[in-house]
């Protein structure tokens, strides 16, 4: 049932059943304009459906408001290990990683759940979907509020390991270390202490620097990168090796059904010729009898 029109009800749009959206997104602003709201109506009737990926986890995050938090944690905390890596230290990486997918995978479930009660098929596209998005709500504070409202519109996609860094700008990047300044001797050339130089080098321009200290952030950020897609490919494995897993016990019962049901048809036939003999045994005793 439509609730008054009010501040929320825009947002409890995004909970009725998908096929109830748009008549009772348009029901709500014809009663605004009535009340003569209309600016209010014309945002209402703005309003766009949800896809049925970014309807089903809005439906998951209203019912499973903890599952979401989790989420948001675990993507909190991948951030964390993230700016550690980038300053060199990578050790929480891998376990970040795995926590994060473990709670991507148990909110798509939940909302996976949600397509199949609302007779919606759940294709291995779709479950893509979720995943993509969920990836990206863990890791954006924004798509993070939207979902945690239960108010997404769209599928969002995840753009790779760039998601887990605030743009350039942002007051949330981490901060950029200087890069390392030589040590100069009184004629310009670096110094080395304990040893002479038989010649002297040049010192090293600011661009030459800020490229070394460029590289090797880029390596950190790639290190980071191929972390998280072993992890992610390990997790597909492991869901490949559980499938494959399946089928092998399948067809385990069903070689055993096949060889139980020729036993049982190799006892047939024996029992059809035992009660051959017995009738052919039945005729000639007959014979036999006096007449």
């Amino acid at each position: 049932m439509l609730v008054a029109a009010s501040a929320r009800a825009p947002e409890d749009l995004y909970g009725l059943p998908l096929e109830e959206f748009t008549p009772a997104r348009d029901a709500l602003a014809k009663e605004l304009r009535a009340a003569g709201r209309k600016d209010e109506a014309a945002e209402v009737k703005s309003l766009r459906k949800p896809t049925a990926a970014a309807w089903a986890l809005n439906r998951a995050a209203r019912d499973h408001p903890e599952a979401v938090e989790r989420l948001r944690a675990a993507g909190a905390d991948l951030r964390a290990a993230q700016q550690e890596a980038m300053s060199g230290d990578a050790g929480r990486m891998r376990e970040a990683s795995r926590v994060l997918s473990d709670e991507i995978d148990r909110v798509a479930e939940l909302a996976a759940a949600a397509l199949r009660a609302a007779g919606r098929p759940v294709s291995a596209a779709q479950q893509e979907k979720l995943a993509a998005t969920l990836r990206t709500a863990a890791i954006d504070d924004a798509a993070g509020d939207a979902l945690a409202r239960g108010v997404l519109v769209d599928d969002l996609e995840a753009t790779g390991f760039s998601l887990l860094g605030a743009p350039s700008g942002d007051a949330s990047a981490p901060a950029r270390r200087p890069a390392p300044k030589p040590t100069m001797d009184g004629e310009g050339a670096r110094s080395l202490p304990g040893a002479e130089r038989p010649t002297r080098k040049p010192a090293a321009s600011k661009e030459q620097l800020e490229a070394v200290e460029a590289a090797r952030r880029e390596l950190r950020r790639c290190e980071a990168e191929a972390e998280m897609a072993a992890t992610k490919a390990r997790r597909r494995a492991e869901r490949a090796e559980a499938a494959l897993h399946r089928a092998a016990e399948a067809q385990r019962e069903a070689d055993e059904a096949r060889a139980a049901a020729e036993e049982a048809a190799g006892e047939a036939e024996s029992a059809r010729r035992a009660a051959a003999e017995a009738a052919d045994r039945l005729t000639a005793a007959e014979a036999a009898l006096p007449s």
